[in-house]
């Protein structure tokens, strides 16, 4: 959560920008949700819960959970995206970039439901890293490329990708 939350904040101070931030979790929340003062398109009735930092800096949010917490959609992150991304427009579409982070399974859900709606998407990969200087080579991912695949250090060529590139279709 915290790389969304900081990229949240980033985004909100530039011009133009609007964001919208979706959590998951599947064990409590470091946080007590709370119900979100901001309308979000797509977004069934029930599902209000926002994290309060983000909902008091004019940041619309929701939850996502298999846990059955109040207020949470029941499923994952990427149901939450699929509704909200369903209401936009094709020109809203064509300026959006999904942004995420969390395990392998998930962001590569997040890159097919960008796929799926022909947006951006940025992945920030979580690998184990020895070094975390780009000597050891221990966090490589293969990464596609105009010339190929190539293997990329997470540690010094990343964290960030697009996920397109390092998720192929699945």
């Amino acid at each position: 959560m915290p790389p969304m939350i900081f990229l949240a904040d980033e985004l909100r101070n530039l011009d133009g920008h609007s964001c919208f931030t979706v959590l998951g979790s599947e064990v409590p929340f470091p946080f007590t949700p709370k119900p979100s003062q901001h309308f979000v398109k797509g977004m069934d009735e029930g599902v209000i819960a926002a994290m309060p930092l983000l909902d008091d800096w004019g940041i619309a949010s929701r939850l996502a959970s298999l846990q059955g917490y109040a207020g949470c959609q029941q499923g994952y992150v990427t149901d939450v995206a699929r509704n909200y991304l369903a209401q936009l427009t094709r020109q809203e579409l064509d300026d959006t970039t999904i942004y995420s982070c969390g395990p392998h399974p998930m962001l590569q859900a997040v890159v097919d439901l960008a796929r799926e709606f022909g947006v951006n998407v940025q992945t920030s990969l979580e690998e184990f890293m020895a070094c975390a200087v780009g000597g050891c080579a221990g966090c490589v991912v293969p990464v596609e490329s105009d010339s190929g695949v190539q293997m990329k250090r997470v540690c010094v060529d990343g964290p960030v990708f697009d996920g397109r590139l390092v998720f192929s279709e699945s």
